[in-house]
């Protein structure tokens, strides 16, 4: 039987450099950016990060004085998009279930066939995201899985000013990927009581889990 999961979620130094690294790579993997050794104003708040994935060697200078990543670190890079592509797979099902109900909003997916009214339908209020409670019986991570989303959605480590550089490690994202974590629905919060008596939270995301397998295999 799983453990309850470790409430408040927390980021220390080190995974915040961690994921913060990550970041970076698929930055400059995805966006084929350029950053010189001579870091202007703009990107020296990013020389902890370049030095780490340095001595990592994930990284490497080319004849041009330019940060490259170097083979190990596309490999690294690899392994993260494959373990995204895994994670959101199995996850985005369970974005949208119905608890009262028993449904999940991708049982009706081929029903709205454009984005517009598909996203209508997973705004109604009847949803519930148990994404956070799937990763935590899992025990995968459900930081990571936000940080994922983050970066699908080029919502991470950017604020108003376009200054993320600096926000990559001491912005507020760090704040909102923790708080989606802490408010979230997590399993143990799904056990319930009805006329035939308790029915047990590991019971019921056991189910939910399930369900949604059976449903995504349908897809």
């Amino acid at each position: 039987m799983n453990n309850l999961p470790q409430l408040p979620y927390q980021l220390d130094e080190k995974q915040r450099h961690h994921y913060a690294r990550l970041y970076l790579l698929d930055y400059m993997i995805q966006e084929e950016a350029r950053i010189s050794i001579l870091l202007d104003e703009k990107n020296e708040d990013l020389e902890p990060l370049l030095d780490e994935l340095m001595a990592r060697e994930l990284i490497e200078i080319d004849q041009k004085q330019y940060y490259c990543v170097s083979r190990e670190g596309k490999a690294l890079h690899h392994n993260f998009l494959k373990r995204y592509r895994e994670n959101m797979a199995i996850s985005d099902i369970f974005c949208a279930v119905d608890l009262s109900g028993g449904e999940f909003a991708f049982s009706f997916y081929d029903d709205y066939p454009t984005k517009p009214e598909w996203d209508t339908f997973l705004a109604a209020p009847r949803w519930d995201d148990l994404r956070i409670a799937v990763a935590e019986h899992l025990k995968s991570d459900p930081i990571e899985l936000v940080f994922m989303s983050f970066i699908n959605e080029r919502r991470f480590g950017r604020d108003v000013s376009g200054n993320w550089q600096f926000d990559l490690l001491l912005g507020s994202v760090w704040d909102e990927i923790l708080e989606i974590c802490n408010q979230s629905l997590h399993w143990p919060d799904l056990g319930y009581e009805d006329e035939e008596g308790k029915v047990e939270a590991e019971a019921v995301i056991e189910d939910i889990i399930a369900q949604g397998n059976a449903i995504r295999e349908t897809l």
